[in-house]
């Protein structure tokens, strides 16, 4: 199946500006061209592109990206490379969830605090302007 760039762009929720700059340099090699000069994607095409969507999202340089791809076509001689890559990028996505874990931890206390000023009708006893006045005041 084909796929325009703008179809592209629907199904993996980013901008063809996007696109073309990973296409303009070279990350997307197999993309062709029809008569008219546009592009045309291949399912491959977006497996690449999501992949890329994927290594971006979760921190990775362009040029981080760009370089894992010249080792997949480089072949196999590649894996040890390409998984040290892989191995790191897990390990800094797992740290970035740790941190989203610990700040949904604080906002699901706010929302529970909030939930229980709201359900017994009392006054909301957090207010940082107090703290810096009760704080001035020690």
């Amino acid at each position: 199946m084909t796929y325009t760039i703008h179809e592209v762009a629907e199904k993996l929720g980013i901008s063809t500006y996007s696109i073309r700059y990973y296409n303009d340099h070279g990350m997307l090699p197999f993309v062709q061209r029809d008569a008219n000069n546009n592009r045309i994607f291949h399912d491959t095409d977006l497996e690449w592109l999501s992949m890329i969507v994927c290594l971006r999202e979760t921190g990775m340089s362009v040029k981080a990206i760009k370089h894992y791809q010249d080792l997949i076509q480089e072949g196999d001689d590649t894996i040890n490379e390409r998984y040290a890559m892989m191995c790191a990028q897990q390990e800094q996505t797992l740290a970035e969830i740790a941190d989203l874990k610990k700040h949904l931890d604080t906002i699901n206390y706010k929302v529970a605090h909030y939930a229980s000023i709201l359900e017994n009708n009392e006054p909301d006893s957090f207010v940082p302007s107090n703290l810096r006045t009760e704080a001035v005041g020690k």
